[in-house]
């Protein structure tokens, strides 16, 4: 048994802590703590040795640096108590209040003094119970504090800091637009979705022209994104409207940039993309890059530049393309066919030709689609109230339910549970569709609008010597490029088809167009354009 010591007759060590590692909040209560113990000390006669303190939780056992140093000094003998505002300054967890109690036990420590209350080695008892109190306190904070997080996350807030473009209204707690960030953002997912620049051009384009820089704070941010954080951004589904947190996925209330189709658009981009898309140099522009494959062997076919000077002083640069060769299991003889990228140029150009309209045309086109976007609404909304209807009878079947078993109606658990599953699957379904219904009117009319802008200015912006608009009229006009002997060869879009001239389709569409009095015109015209067929 330990012999009552005075707190007179031992040195004192002051520990102070605070949980935050904000500088802003922690230096004031430190600064406090350890004020209120040197009074103490001064008022009782004490002599203090040393003064530990730090910024860091008391949860976290054996992970403080001064507490550490502060048990070190004691176990060397320097000093055998402690003073500390309150008990929980020390530890808030059963590892660290332990190792104090031991050592109390063992009596290294004679006396704890807080500012309400002592502790000598004869009442280590009362020290363990109350220290296993604050970590039972500390627990179920944890738990309530959780609690809280998923429930914001369930009313459709994300619980952290959102990414760029959006910014935190504190006195609202909700997630709205930064409006320094918001448009330009926007700009990077609209550059990207031309699927003509790749993740690294992105990024510094972001920083170049832009002057894209995250959201300050007060130890990080106000810097321009990194290749990283650019992909990531172009992954995020928060932007559509969603969010994941913890092991759940939410339907968010914050501003949505994007359409779920913009976002699978982007995801399908990035997968055709090389993970690691930071180019070591500059590369010479080239039109067909990454476009055209080999007819022969279905590699990549590459250009090279050669320049030629005259005698007159006069100088020539020459771009020609050819198969790289790179297959193994085949000796490709279109690598020694070299074509003029001027030539590969003019077939391009005589194929754009024969899908190019003219405003009247357009005019017409916009025309229909605004008359038939009319009747679509129409029926869309015919059905959303119906599938609205059958989701809202699912829910008051579900909700009677759930208020027959408060009132202990049904007794039947399994059943119960059997039953609810079937309505919230419903209902998640009839959900669903409702969102099918509307997102299937907005793709039908992006589409079409896609398909008239294009065929009025693609020829346009292909002449207008701009890399990048050329580039994104090469991929809306086909897929699978093909360069054989000096042909270039492609396959269309299914939804240009129509309007290829000269076909019957293009003729027959350009016949209806013209009066476009009656829902049947209307009817074959839409028909034409998504089948390529009358």
């Amino acid at each position: 048994m330990n012999i009552h010591v005075d707190k007179k007759s031992i040195s004192y060590v002051i520990y102070a802590r605070k949980s935050t590692e904000d500088a802003s909040k922690q230096v004031q209560s430190i600064d406090d703590q350890i004020r209120v113990m040197k009074a103490r000390a001064k008022r009782d006669g004490l002599k203090v040795k040393r003064v530990f303190s730090e910024s860091i939780s008391g949860g976290l056992a054996g992970k403080r640096p001064e507490f550490n140093k502060m048990v070190d000094y004691i176990e060397s003998g320097k000093a055998e108590g402690v003073l500390a505002w309150k008990l929980d300054r020390l530890s808030r967890n059963p590892q660290d209040s332990g190792y104090l109690h031991q050592m109390m036990n063992d009596g290294k420590i004679k006396w704890i003094l807080t500012d309400g209350r002592d502790y000598n080695s004869d009442d280590d008892i009362m020290f363990d119970v109350e220290s296993s109190m604050d970590a039972k306190f500390r627990k179920d904070l944890m738990k309530n504090v959780c609690r809280g997080i998923y429930s914001k996350a369930e009313k459709g807030w994300m619980p952290c800091i959102p990414p760029i473009g959006y910014m935190n209204d504190y006195r609202e707690k909700t997630i709205v637009k930064d409006p320094e960030r918001w448009d330009k953002v926007r700009q990077l997912f609209d550059r990207f979705l031309t699927g003509t620049v790749t993740v690294a051009e992105l990024t510094r384009y972001a920083d170049q022209e832009l002057g894209l820089k995250t959201y300050p704070r007060r130890k990080s941010g106000g810097k321009a994104s990194s290749h990283s954080s650019v992909r990531n951004m172009l992954t995020n589904k928060f932007y559509t409207g969603r969010f994941k947190y913890g092991a759940k996925e939410y339907d968010g209330n914050q501003p949505v940039m994007l359409s779920v189709q913009e976002y699978e658009r982007i995801q399908q981009l990035l997968a055709n993309q090389s993970h690691n898309t930071r180019p070591k140099k500059q590369l010479r522009p080239f039109i067909f890059r990454g476009l055209i494959k080999c007819g022969e062997c279905g590699y990549a076919v590459t250009s090279e530049t050669k320049t030629k000077k005259q005698k007159n002083g006069n100088v020539h640069t020459y771009t020609y393309c050819h198969c790289t060769g790179k297959c193994k299991t085949h000796t490709c003889s279109q690598k020694s066919i070299h074509v003029s990228e001027e030539k590969l140029i003019a077939q391009v150009k005589e194929e754009l030709a024969k899908y190019t309209i003219d405003d009247d045309f357009f005019n017409l086109a916009i025309k229909a689609l605004n008359e038939e976007e009319e009747m679509k609404i129409k029926d869309q909304n015919m059905k959303t109230r119906e599938l609205r209807r059958q989701y809202d009878a699912r829910k008051n079947e579900l909700d009677n339910l759930r208020r027959m078993r408060y009132k202990n109606e049904i007794t039947d658990t399994a059943w119960f549970n059997t039953e609810s599953q079937s309505l919230e699957k419903e209902m998640e379904r009839l959900q669903n569709s409702i969102d099918a219904v509307a997102n299937a009117g907005k793709e039908w009319r992006r589409v079409a609008d896609d398909i008239f802008l294009f065929a009025r200015y693609a020829k346009e912006d292909f002449d207008s010597g701009d890399l990048e608009r050329q580039q994104y009229v090469l991929k809306t006009l086909g897929a699978e490029w093909t360069l054989l002997g000096s042909n270039l060869t492609f396959t269309p879009v299914k939804y240009l088809v129509p309007i290829k001239k000269p076909s019957p389709n293009f003729q027959l569409i350009r016949k209806w167009l013209e009066p476009l009095n009656n829902r049947g015109q209307r009817t074959i015209f839409m028909v034409l354009l998504n089948n390529g067929t009358p």
